[in-house]
């Protein structure tokens, strides 16, 4: 994973080139990979960057002039023109027109307020060597992670945990609180990780740090409670003409420049949206889909491409024993926070790099068109305790597999944890609830899926993919971000604001079925009703009389049968393990049930239960022992 790393000891007990040079190795996991260090040993600051050789190709650290100021920095700004001109009129002389070079002269001319001049996708250290003191900052929704500990007078950070851990003087202790919310969810909540005294560093954050005194402090530039209100005149084709426009004019902003443009399409809203704004000038792109032969993503990405004209590429899911291939180096790059039945695409990622350099990922995207609006009993909640219960059993059930219900979490844990454990995942939600901006129903909800569910569950998938090409998030343009969040939520509900910008901007793809409901999201109502009724009288002649109409696959990969069939020996070599048990976390009785509950086949969705348990043991392998 791309970012800044580095280590600052205020009492000087830390050699800080070795410590930089481990952390280097922990994090480069190809041959691509590029590192680039600073180290003071007499005044105990170690620094560094580590990247995939895409962006950022300029050499760092960049220093001023006087060498006072060093900065070191991942990712990249965008539109940037009218901030250099700004800072030349004031006397600024540039050297070049790299981003670092930019930063120096934005924290030359307003110091720590730089950060309000800049939008993009980045984490920056500032080294202000006079003052002694460290600036770190991220871009508004904490794109590239940083993890950090403050501990025994130094700060150490890193954009993977792996490179706080290889510090020996960490004394690692595993946050129960984290483990709970992964058992109950999958995801860990808030800034939490798996270990007591890392974090993750919140989005819209400067980090200072100064390591004469050994203070820490971290403060918030932005948060969603500064969106200002759109109009409430404002009506639904008026919203859809300005989104549409919006991120178009996004989207082929990102696609300037000499870099070869990807785009991981499935048959779903995001993907084909981008696509399909792209503009030809901006060709040849590519496009990428993975998935077990004649499922639903697979069939109608390829439509997609074939009408947008995209060279396509389609890697097809066999069986399993990808997952097999893969898992270490997956949990290796997620770190145990995205389970090994999210590792989708890792498997694609080698032919990736040798065709393309930026993938436009739909991230995020199905959450600022309102794609977690459609639940009432969330919305509709009569006070707080209806509003967590609600999003617990959301977040436990259909946000990602379903997870393991109240019987079964107090069946999981030895009985020397369960009374520390059971109903800690509620608590802790209930805690993160209290933080979230807004004053309804379904600002809170947004809120809540946009810096939580989005930055801690999905954008692993981000994470892993960065490890060979670079990403840009359309859906995390400012601008455009800040109109559809404003936008009322019964414009967005059930995505009719994503749905009517494809029927009228891009009809071609309009017709082909969405790979959720195999539905057409056209809004030519005969058209859509025609099809609707047609699909639903083939279900059901299938069904109650003779299968006689083909249906494909709704899951791309099936999990489910995988962990059955070629990857059952390499699941229950973990789970009953003897080091697995020897932990005393889980007792051997309630792993057994779960494992033979799911190989008897007559439950849905067990796996949510069980890979859960695999992954954070694997975590715990190659991170604790």
């Amino acid at each position: 994973m791309s970012g800044v790393f580095g280590v600052l000891d205020s009492q000087r007990n830390t050699q800080v080139k070795a410590l930089l040079a481990r952390m280097s190795k922990a994090m480069s996991h190809r041959q691509w990979y590029v590192v680039e260090t600073h180290s003071d040993a007499k005044s105990g600051v170690g620094l560094g960057r580590i990247g995939i050789g895409i962006f950022n190709q300029e050499r760092q650290p960049v220093c001023n002039e006087d060498e006072s100021l060093m900065v070191f920095m991942s990712g990249e700004f965008y539109d940037t023109s009218k901030i250099r001109h700004e800072l030349r009129a004031k006397g600024h002389s540039f050297r070049d027109d790299s981003d670092l070079e930019l930063v120096l002269r934005l924290y030359e001319e307003k110091g720590a307020q730089f950060i309000h001049e800049l939008e993009g996708a980045f984490t920056l250290a500032i080294w202000d060597i006079v003052n002694e003191e460290l600036i770190i900052a991220n871009d508004r929704f904490g794109l590239y992670p940083l993890y950090y500990a403050h501990y025994d007078g130094k700060l150490v950070f890193a954009p993977e945990m792996k490179g706080v851990l290889c510090d020996s003087n960490f004394r690692k202790k595993v946050d129960l609180t984290a483990l709970a919310e992964y058992m109950r969810f999958q995801q860990l909540l808030g800034d939490k990780t798996f270990f007591e005294g890392i974090g993750l560093l919140p989005p819209a954050s400067l980090l200072h740090y100064v390591i004469k005194t050994d203070y820490l402090k971290i403060d918030p530039y932005w948060d969603l409670s500064e969106i200002p209100a759109l109009p409430t005149t404002l009506s639904f084709q008026a919203a859809v003409e300005e989104t549409g426009q919006q991120l178009s004019q996004v989207v082929n902003r990102m696609a300037r420049g000499a870099y070869r443009i990807g785009v991981y399409l499935s048959g779903g809203l995001d993907s084909r949206t981008l696509l399909g704004l792209i503009d030809r000038k901006y060709y040849p792109v590519k496009s990428i889909t993975y998935g077990q032969k004649n499922c639903r993503d697979v069939v109608y990405a390829e439509r997609i491409a074939k009408r947008v004209g995209s060279d396509h590429h389609w890697f097809e899911f066999k069986d399993g024993e990808w997952i097999r291939e893969y898992a270490n180096f997956h949990l290796e790059l997620t770190e145990g926070f995205h389970s090994w039945i999210h590792a989708h695409g890792m498997s694609t990622l080698a032919k990736a790099r040798s065709q393309i350099d930026v993938n436009f990922t739909g991230w995020g995207l199905d959450t600022l068109m309102g794609g977690y609006l459609g639940d009432p009993l969330l919305i509709q909640a009569r006070d707080e305790q209806a509003f967590v219960e609600r999003l617990f059993n959301l977040l436990n059930q259909k946000y990602t597999w379903p997870g393991i219900d109240e019987a079964e979490e107090k069946c999981l844990y030895t009985e020397k944890l369960s009374h520390q454990i059971v109903g800690r995942a509620f608590e802790s939600l209930w805690q993160e609830v209290q933080k979230l901006s807004g004053d309804s129903n379904e600002q809170r909800a947004q809120c809540f899926m946009t810096t939580t569910h989005d930055r801690r569950m999905t954008h692993n998938f981000v994470v892993f993919k960065r490890s060979h090409f670079e990403v840009r998030h359309p859906s995390r343009d400012y601008a455009l971000f800040e109109f559809c969040w404003s936008l009322p939520a019964e414009m967005k509900q059930n995505r009719q604001l994503q749905r009517a910008i494809i029927s009228q901007r891009l009809p071609k793809l309009a017709r082909v079925p969405f790979s959720k409901d195999e539905l057409l999201l056209t809004d030519n109502w005969p058209i859509r009703t025609t099809h609707a009724l047609a699909y639903k009288l083939k279900r059901r002649f299938n069904r109650h009389i003779f299968p006689l109409f083909s249906e494909r696959p709704t899951l791309y990969a099936d999990y489910e049968n995988y962990l059955r069939g070629e990857l059952r020996d390499w699941a229950q070599a973990i789970l009953f393990d003897e080091r697995t048990l020897a932990r005393g976390i889980f007792r051997p009785e309630a792993l057994r049930s779960l494992m033979d509950r799911h190989l008897a086949g007559h439950e849905q969705w067990t796996i949510g239960k069980i890979a859960p348990i695999i992954t954070y043991e694997m975590m715990l392998r190659r991170l604790y022992d």
